[in-house]
């Protein structure tokens, strides 16, 4: 199990990426965002707190040590008064005791399930900021694409009104270029409002500017982050290293130390046992006084058997081997889910590579074929109306494929959470220098 606390990821990631000073790359939003999300450091005090169960387990395991001061004073009688003064320091060792044993098992299980929560709610983090990351680019992307489709539009919406005065073209050819162009402003309007909602997510989370955010170069043709590994490695690492996986194996572990402290309830406790004692004490009877001092040192062993407690050890053990059975369940079930998840991000980014690489293709396609319609449209092949088809059909591709640039860097990106790997910096720094080559040429690790 490889657990990286938060302080050891982000001083990793501090001396792997430069600190950004103006525009920032996915890694300087994801250094930022470790420093300034409020939510994963309520996590990393939760953890913090939550290790704490160790030390105080152990501690019933150590000598327990005590000490007394008194002064006592009998108020006068017929007959006699009293008064005592003095200390005692008492010590005592727990020399078997199973219950105490596996509650000191169940310590040591909670902090390391403690490093597992934190790790799970970093790769969280990490991944969500990555989305947000992503969308600000790809609205940024499609805001170009339709931004250039409605300039097309409104070239040809101006020609088509100019020769629809010269007597060379009718007025649905105006009608068409018209309706192309209030479909890209209808386009724009919602990709800014999306592109809005993208950036403040990202800044919220980050708190970095959302307007300096560096674009990335992504090469359909050159990018492999898979790097020809298959679906079996993955399943390895996540079995190594899902921290959902491994929260849940600790649950176990955990059920089992809950058991034998509740059959702990039968066996007999011993205990070790000293205290050194020094008192002074008067006592006056009928005038006459009498001194005398209390001094001295005692060791004794204590064993307790417990006989019977109304069936409430019985009751107890029946329900920790209920709760180790329900545990074992769920382990099996976590295990399916992570082999599931592992499973479908794997393919989703094997055929998001294939799909990034097709609408590529596809893109170049549809521009080759504009360039022949308008070519086919000054000679009188073609008309606006198939003009303005090729340009839509331009403007979507281009979208597209911002989509499934995007899409495949965060299927990858899942495929690293859900394997549990996310945390790691030598993976973080792969992925930065895949999508900024300009910066870095470091191909992505594989598992």
């Amino acid at each position: 199990m490889r657990t990286l606390h938060t302080a050891t990821v982000f001083t990793a990631l501090l001396l792997a990426f430069p600190v950004a000073g103006h525009a920032f790359t996915l890694a300087d939003a994801w250094l930022a965002a470790l420093n300034y999300s409020a939510d994963h450091s309520a996590a990393r005090h939760e953890r913090n707190a939550d290790r704490e169960k160790k030390n105080q387990a152990r501690a019933e395991l150590l000598p327990q040590i005590t000490a007394n001061t008194e002064y006592s004073r009998q108020p006068p009688s017929l007959s006699s008064t009293t008064r005592s003064n003095g200390w005692n320091v008492q010590a005592s060792q727990t020399l078997f005791d199973k219950s105490l044993f596996a509650r000191y098992k169940q310590g040591k299980v909670a902090a390391e399930t403690a490093d597992a929560k934190l790790a799970n709610s970093q790769g969280e983090l990490l991944y969500n900021v990555a989305q947000a990351y992503f969308d600000v680019l790809l609205q940024q992307d499609k805001l170009k694409a339709v931004r250039e489709e409605r300039a097309a539009y409104t070239k040809q919406l101006e020609r088509a009104q100019e020769m629809f005065k010269q007597g060379a073209a009718t007025i649905l050819d105006t009608h068409e270029a018209q309706s192309g162009y209030d479909t890209a402003v209808a386009k724009e309007v919602d990709i800014l409002t999306k592109l809005r909602i993208a950036k403040n997510t990202l800044s919220d989370m980050t708190g970095l500017d959302s307007e300096q955010i560096s674009a990335v170069r992504i090469n359909p043709e050159n990018i492999d982050l898979l790097a020809h590994t298959q679906e079996q490695e993955w399943q390895d690492l996540a079995e190594q290293n899902n921290q959902e996986w491994q929260m849940q194996r600790l649950a176990v572990k955990d059920a089992e130390a809950a058991y034998k402290a509740a059959k702990g309830g039968h066996w007999p406790k011993l205990t070790l046992n000293s205290s050194y004692q020094n008192y002074n004490n008067t006592y006056n009877y009928y005038g006459y006084d009498q001194s005398y001092r209390s001094k001295g040192a005692t060791v004794s062993l204590n064993l307790s058997l417990p006989l019977f407690s109304g069936g409430s050890v019985y009751s107890q053990a029946k329900e920790a081997a209920e709760r180790e059975l329900q545990n074992r369940d769920l382990l099996t079930a976590a295990e399916r889910k992570v082999r599931l998840s592992v499973k479908q991000s794997f393919f989703n980014t094997d055929s998001s590579h294939a799909q990034m690489i097709a609408q590529q293709r596809l893109l170049a396609a549809n521009t080759a074929k504009l360039e022949s319609t308008q070519i086919g449209r000054q000679v009188g092949v073609r008309n606006n109306l198939e003009e303005i088809q090729a340009q839509q059909a331009k403007a979507d591709a281009e979208q597209k494929l911002a989509e499934a640039k995007y899409g495949y860097v965060k299927s990858y990106l899942e495929l690293l959470k859900n394997s549990g790997v996310l945390v790691e910096v030598r993976r973080l720094s792969a992925v930065n220098d895949a999508l900024y080559p300009q910066v870095s040429s470091v191909a992505p690790d594989k598992p």
